[in-house]
């Protein structure tokens, strides 16, 4: 196997928490809305408590820039692996480095953005962005775990948990084909099962107090089904 360039890697982290650091929500609430996102409700700055904020046609705009974000230094990372830098010490710094921890870091970054003071989102879109560049079938499956979960729940917090959770699992399904234009290194099937795990993990203690509130059966829940519901009984009347 060839030698896997531990510094290239770790440039590609940075570019990844870097632009993970962007945030969205926090963007438009300030110049749209001339308010901090982060100073209602749940107080972070993600899709969900977006839609709270400034309603679902914005909350569905930075669902969509928040998936979208952690694909963009993804493809950066796998157009620097074209860049041949060679040295005594680091020969093919960037096309022997691994990409999908890149895709991560923007997950953290998003988490918490050194840009604004480190309190963003809690990682459950821009996951969904680094799934698809993993593998589509992870992101799709994903997805429509999720709405099914939260019409079953009504919790947008249990859908994000138990959505990376399914991921997880499909990870260790073997022959599932994975995208072949990234590194060779990135192919490896347990590289995929760790980025994927962390991810988990990471949404979960983002969601911790979620947790403690589920438990507790205080969680707030989504309403979204219940005004197509009356909706629907009004048009009965």
């Amino acid at each position: 196997m060839a030698h896997i360039n531990l510094l290239g890697t770790f440039i590609f982290i940075i570019i990844g928490y870097l632009i993970g650091s962007i945030s969205p929500s926090i963007i438009i609430s300030n110049l749209k809305f001339k308010t901090d996102v982060r100073e209602y409700y749940s107080k972070n700055a993600g899709a969900t408590n977006s839609t709270r904020v400034m309603g679902s046609k914005w909350g569905a705009v930075i669902l969509i820039l928040d998936g979208v974000k952690p694909t963009i230094p993804i493809l950066i990372a796998y157009g620097l692996t074209f860049i041949n830098i060679t040295n005594p010490n680091y020969q093919l710094m960037f096309s022997q480095a691994y990409i999908y921890p890149t895709g991560l870091a923007a997950v953290i970054g998003h988490c918490w953005p050194i840009f604004y003071h480190f309190r963003g989102g809690k990682g459950a879109a821009s996951s969904l962005g680094v799934l698809l560049m993993i593998n589509p079938i992870y992101c799709v499956v994903a997805i429509a775990s999720w709405w099914f979960i939260l019409y079953l729940s009504r919790m947008s917090s249990l859908a994000s948990m138990l959505m990376m959770l399914l991921a997880f699992i499909l990870s260790w399904i073997p022959k599932m084909p994975l995208h072949d234009f990234l590194s060779q290194q990135d192919t490896h099937y347990y590289v995929v099962n760790i980025i994927i795990a962390l991810m988990w993990i990471l949404i979960i203690i983002r969601h911790w107090d979620n947790c403690k509130r589920i438990i507790n059966h205080t969680e707030r829940k989504v309403t979204i089904f219940d005004k197509k519901n009356k909706n629907l009984e009004n048009e009965k009347k």
